[in-house]
């Protein structure tokens, strides 16, 4: 009881600290912009006690976006604990319209074979510029690479960078209900299975967690048994696979690390000795 009453009185006061403040300045956005996305200038600026939205002219590749600053309620089961300032900017979604634009015609000709498609920047993601709907995976993937040929001669001061191209099946007219095939991520212009995809995401959870220089071998598939875990240290993520049984299944993803030494990382979260949440894995550390 006094844990949770201590944890209840430090929630609200952090809530006190934070739900204050005043909504960012055109000024402000501006500075910011500039330095995170590069040279522009003030197309118009609208500032009111609710809050503050710029338009800016992007220099590098001749477009305009926006950047917006305005107070967001703090609601907690129907509660409400005040308001933070939240900023947001469409710079991303801009230069994607401005590079599909700049390449359509490159994009139609890649895209023009008979069961093949696409949709430019789906709106559910800042980190998708392309969606090719395919009939069968080999016919996506030409169209894919053909497209990021051309995506990629925009792609200035690698501002695209980690961008994707994703193709799926056309067993639906919402991209997110289709099969997923694979994809192609800029600046590389290569074709990525779904196991790819894995690789490369448990690569960036890797860097992250263990060594940032690590570099990936292998993976396999395996057991739970033989990681020698315990099953009551698994953390049970909702909406994910993770292993129930000695028997469950388990990818192993093995990397080298800065020191030449092989290890691995599996798919499924676990309390280590200081009950944190992380992959399992066997990495050794320095």
């Amino acid at each position: 009881m006094k844990k949770t009453l201590f944890f209840l009185v430090s929630f609200l006061f952090i809530i006190s600290i934070t739900a204050c403040g005043h909504p960012r300045s055109a000024k402000s956005l501006y500075k910011e912009a500039k330095h995170k996305y590069g040279k522009c200038t003030i197309v118009s600026r609208n500032e009111t006690d609710e809050g503050s939205v710029v338009t800016l002219h992007d220099k590098l590749q001749d477009f305009d976006y926006t950047v917006s600053s305005k107070m967001n309620d703090i609601n907690i089961d129907g509660a409400s604990f005040g308001s933070v300032p939240g900023t947001s900017d469409t710079f991303m979604k801009s230069l994607m319209e401005k590079v599909v634009s700049n390449v359509k015609d490159d994009l139609d000709t890649a895209c023009s074979k008979p069961g093949v498609s696409y949709e430019p920047y789906p709106d559910s993601t800042d980190d998708l510029i392309l969606v090719i709907y395919a009939t069968d995976e080999k016919s996506g993937q030409d169209a894919a690479i053909k497209a990021a040929t051309a995506i990629q001669t925009q792609n200035l001061k690698n501002r695209l960078d980690g961008i994707d191209i994703y193709v799926v099946d056309d067993s639906s007219e919402e991209w997110y209900n289709c099969e997923h095939l694979g994809s192609v991520r800029l600046p590389d212009i290569k074709w990525r299975t779904k196991e790819d995809e894995l690789a490369d995401y448990y690569t960036d959870m890797a860097h992250a967690q263990t060594d940032p220089e690590a570099v990936f071998v292998r993976s396999r598939k395996g057991t739970f048994s033989e990681t020698g875990a315990d099953l009551n240290k698994v953390v049970n993520v909702l909406g994910t696979d993770y292993p129930t049984e000695m028997s469950s299944p388990v990818t192993f993803y093995y990397f080298r690390d800065s020191k030449g030494r092989e290890y691995y990382l599996c798919d499924f979260n676990y309390y280590d000795k200081n009950n944190n949440m992380a992959w399992f894995t066997n990495y050794a550390g320095e």
